[in-house]
């Protein structure tokens, strides 16, 4: 990969920093299509066959691991690039809406609040995003604005919309770290396993293969570990007949599908393997120690949803809260500008030697 470029000029300052974007070489890229040919054929496979049962099992085995991997993402990309009072702010905020998922889940605030409340935390995270925001902050005030007005009049439709756009944040953090022709090339890729197959399986394409080619409907597969028809609330209302929608849930659980593939395997290879990052908050494991651990998380994970799906799936929702709200500050803060430059990785610092330091963030 090629982790360096030249030093650009904004206006009258000059900000003379070896920037890491990534090039997708050759083999980068073809492992890159392999992974989502392999993962669309297989992931297909199964929602074709019981989208109920792809769904539980996905969240069950690679749930957790996702979730620990976009962490790590986050953390190694972003924490040292961040000035402490963002980092602060930004972790009072997420505290809090954590707490208050916890309390809604276990029922010390009342459901028609706890969601309210939440939604209302997440606004605060744009509102407190915009601060550090360089450039576009009507962007970030728009994002406060916009959740808030859910969160007073539409709650459980804007938690829908979230789930929904949370399946398409990779495309945020690799059109973060790639550049100019390398992010436009891999965004036009990404288009297909993004927004084309899911667009076709919503149109009913894959349960029309399924039943030309097999006589079976997706509706006729059962769930998994007792579920039964509770995962279509993760992204459909809950009037909704499971006939009626069955195509619109395969839809969501390929692009689920895709996510965890990104957010595991892929966006890791973004960061530079082995490469410790400067002002990082944890400490993590080197990356074969930390994907064994995955592992053993998978594995747990699996047997508690197996026990005990309901209380699993709470478990899980606060993970998953703090994971999916993590990203909405990033993308505001990045797309402002916020950010300091991003530091050249330790794999490669003999080709920065004459590099000087990466201005702070405003």
């Amino acid at each position: 990969m090629d982790l360096t470029r030249p030093a650009r000029h904004s206006g009258a300052m000059t900000e003379a920093a070896a920037v890491p974007t990534v090039t997708l070489g050759p083999r980068e890229g073809a492992l890159w299509v392999w992974a989502f040919v392999l993962a669309t054929l297989a992931g297909g496979a199964l929602i074709a066959a019981a989208p109920l049962a792809a769904y539980v099992l996905l969240i069950a085995v690679f749930g957790i691991p996702h979730v620990v991997s976009e962490l790590r993402y986050c953390d190694e990309r972003f924490s040292g690039r961040s000035s402490r009072a963002a980092l602060a702010i930004v972790g009072v905020l997420l505290f809090a809406l954590c707490a208050t998922r916890v309390l809604h889940t276990y029922g010390v605030i009342g459901g028609g609040i706890g969601g309210k409340l939440e939604l209302l935390f997440g606004a605060a995270l744009a509102l407190a995003a915009a601060l550090f925001m360089r450039r576009y902050r009507i962007v970030g005030l728009a994002a406060a604005a916009a959740v808030t007005f859910g969160a007073l009049y539409y709650p459980y439709a804007t938690f829908l919309i979230w789930a929904w756009l949370h399946n398409l944040t990779p495309l945020a953090f690799i059109a973060e770290a790639l550049e100019g022709r390398e992010r436009r090339r891999a965004m036009l890729w990404l288009s297909v396993p993004f927004f084309v197959l899911p667009a076709l399986v919503a149109l009913g394409g894959l349960d029309l293969i399924s039943q030309t080619l097999f006589a079976h409907a997706g509706a006729d597969g059962g769930s998994a570990f007792g579920a039964g028809y509770k995962p279509l609330g993760a992204f459909l209302p809950p009037t909704t007949r499971p006939d009626d929608v069955i195509p619109l849930f395969q839809a969501a659980v390929l692009s689920q599908v895709m996510h965890y593939l990104c957010v595991i395997v892929l966006m890791p290879r973004l960061l530079g393997r082995g490469a410790a990052s400067e002002g990082r908050l944890a400490p993590w494991p080197r990356w074969p120690v930390f994907y064994g651990l995955l592992a053993a998380a998978a594995a747990i994970s699996t047997a508690f949803y197996w026990i005990d799906f309901g209380e699993a799936r709470a478990a899980y929702a606060l993970a998953a809260t703090l994971h999916s709200w993590i990203e909405l500050p990033i993308f505001l803060i990045a797309l402002g500008q916020g950010f300091r430059l991003p530091v050249m990785p330790r794999a490669a610092a003999t080709d920065r030697a004459t590099a000087l330091p990466a201005p702070t963030m405003h």
